[in-house]
């Protein structure tokens, strides 16, 4: 029969151990139960450490299963990896009335050195301490080769942000392949949203708590760490990826793939396929998700239409000024087109093909919109069609989404607009080979 081994926070390990309490089994302190599976692990028998005078020989012990513990932490906590784990042991003298010294206490000090300064193991994190306690509680599970274990976590890795929690998963993962292992959890970051057949989900009723496949679950508020799992997980795989370029809504998404795609077709330059596009919100949100995406270590380019918000362009160009980001990977359409100080997206069409979009798209609530209607003195298209209309926006969304289902080619655009667009594809494509 398998034996059930169930560990919560509550068995972390003290940085100070009491090896007088940990001879005399005083147990019923949970950590110390934990702090026994240390000294089992390195075979010291406190008893040892009592009745010695020199405590050398033990540190090495001790120093040598750190090693092999730290070895195990290390490969999965990614967090931080500058960090060591340090075992003193220290004997606790009183002196009596007669001068008479002698040893009262024994006391095991771990402490956490971080590039030459230590802290008491309980300074660090609770994340890092869980996790390293968790790491010596089931490292001594290891030794023994005689029984099967189930493995049952309350909540593991409650303090631990993120990413940490992902290390936890995978360290999980790879224990699983010899134990079984049950855990509770409310975080998203702690379910695995490609195995969500082993998801068993907790209802409680009147009747008591009912347990159901994830599938099967009707409960919204029990669901919601499954859903939110499942965003994460879409967020990463379909927006984001190794190569990333940021424009400012969907509307850019549409043209820039829809256009690539047809000029693939005939040969000519369009966006790398590996390059994902990213579409933000908004021009004043462009910052924002280069401070999210710059810490994993992605490839971020920013193609932009000109800034009319003097507080979003502030705040790029500080980026560039703490090096965030390079100001060569950001680039305005305006760029590309000749003696334009101002540009959207929309301008990389010629008047006539913009308005062939905006026209279908438009025409049972506008009239007709002709290039003559247009004042050319204003630079940007946009703008020009906001004045001819008498309003102060109209959808952009809705011309873009006309050309993703128009069935257009490359014969349908003037010369101008698919070079244009090209000088902007080998140009990101260019950027991206750059910083690879």
């Amino acid at each position: 029969m398998p034996k059930f081994l169930y560990y919560d926070e509550y068995y972390s390990l003290p940085s100070r151990i009491s090896i007088e309490k940990l001879k005399a089994q005083n147990l019923e302190e949970t950590e110390y139960k934990t702090a026994k599976a240390l000294f089992d692990l390195a075979n010291i028998n406190p008893d040892d450490i009592i009745n010695s005078d020199n405590f050398e020989d033990f540190i090495a012990v001790l120093e040598a299963t750190e090693t092999s513990i730290s070895d195990e932490l290390f490969k999965y906590w990614t967090t931080n990896k500058n960090l060591n784990i340090t075992f003193l042991i220290q004997p606790i003298e009183q002196t009596d009335n007669r001068n008479n010294t002698r040893i009262v206490e024994h006391i095991l000090d771990i402490r956490v050195k971080n590039k030459g300064v230590s802290l008491p193991l309980k300074n660090r994190s609770k994340g890092f301490n869980w996790f390293f306690s968790f790491l010596v509680w089931f490292k001594k599970i290891q030794e023994d080769q005689n029984s099967n274990y189930i493995l049952l976590l309350d909540e593991p890795g409650l303090n631990l942000h993120a990413s940490a929690q992902a290390d936890l998963l995978r360290f999980l993962e790879d224990l699983s392949q010899n134990y079984q292992i049950v855990y509770t959890t409310h975080s998203p970051f702690m379910i695995t949203s490609d195995k969500l057949q082993r998801v068993r989900t907790i209802l409680e009723t009147d009747k008591g708590s009912v347990i159901s496949d994830s599938i099967q679950e009707k409960d919204p508020k029990t669901l919601f760490p499954l859903q939110a799992a499942l965003g994460y997980d879409i967020a990463q795989n379909l927006f984001i990826s190794k190569k990333n370029l940021l424009v400012e809504g969907v509307s850019d998404l549409i043209y820039l793939q829809y256009i690539s795609a047809i000029l693939e077709n005939v040969g000519k330059t369009g966006l790398l396929h590996d390059i994902t596009i990213v579409p933000t919100g908004g021009l004043e949100k462009v910052a924002t998700f280069i401070s999210l995406l710059r810490s994993n270590e992605l490839q971020i380019v920013c193609l932009l239409d000109s800034f009319t918000d003097p507080k979003g362009k502030a705040k790029l160009d500080n980026m560039v000024a703490q090096k965030i980001i390079n100001q060569k990977n950001i680039r305005f359409f305006n760029e590309f087109l000749n003696n334009k100080k101002r540009a959207d997206i929309e301008d990389l069409f010629t008047k006539n093909d913009y308005l062939k979009l905006f026209n279908q798209a438009f025409d049972k609530r506008y009239a007709e919109v002709k290039v003559e209607n247009l004042n050319a003195d204003i630079e940007q298209v946009l703008i020009q069609i906001n004045q001819h209309l008498q309003t102060d926006h109209f959808n952009h969304y809705i011309p873009a989404n006309q050309l993703s289902k128009s069935g257009f080619s490359v014969s349908d655009f003037d010369n101008e607009t698919i070079s244009n667009f090209e000088k902007v594809f080998v140009e990101i494509n260019k950027l991206f080979e750059k910083n690879s």
